[in-house]
């Protein structure tokens, strides 16, 4: 890593900015490392969900069924709101998730065109097991940091936040996602 804070994001905000002098290094720094810790949280998430079976795609969906709370359902258009993917290829997720027996589907009484999954026992079980391990690994990853860093970096994430959701709108969180989804 060469001098402390030299890092590779430096060499490639130097180059964009050759190409697009307008770019502010100390910004576009931020948000390349930003997007890069977002990468290397999502690999550690795949890496830990691998040994159950599951890719990353699985673990969302397991994701949004638990997050969303009892009774741990959703419709495939709910739980493709905001992934990037049809309804279609969710339930084609659903019917693998269903056959190892993390979700059930069964026809909504209201809707007979309606088949929403809900997180079985087992399904809960997988998904809280890989959320504590991806938590276990995360803290032995940040101890790097002393206390008080990662304290200051957690409130300054939350300036950043905050500076975000007042310009664009609250987060895209996994809940709010789903239940904005229209039927």
């Amino acid at each position: 890593m060469g001098e402390r804070g030299a890092d590779d994001t430096d060499a490639e905000v130097e180059s964009w900015r050759a190409a697009v002098p307008e770019i502010d290094p100390v910004v576009e720094g931020v948000v390349d490392r930003v997007h890069q810790i977002s990468k290397y949280l999502d690999f550690l998430a795949t890496e830990i969900a691998a040994p159950h079976g599951l890719n990353r795609a699985d673990y969302e969906i397991l994701a949004r069924l638990f997050w969303i709370g009892p009774p741990h359902r959703l419709t495939p258009k709910q739980l493709a709101n905001g992934t990037l993917s049809p309804a279609t290829t969710i339930t084609s997720r659903l019917d693998r998730l269903e056959k190892a027996g993390l979700v059930v589907r069964e026809l909504d009484p209201s809707d007979r065109r309606s088949l929403p999954a809900t997180l079985t026992g087992a399904g809960r079980e997988i998904f809280l097991r890989i959320v504590a391990g991806q938590a276990e690994r995360e803290r032995d990853l940040f101890t790097a940091l002393p206390g008080a860093d990662l304290e200051n970096l957690r409130d300054l994430l939350r300036q950043v936040m905050e500076v975000l959701s007042g310009e664009l709108g609250p987060a895209h969180r996994r809940t709010r996602l789903a239940l904005d989804a229209e039927e």
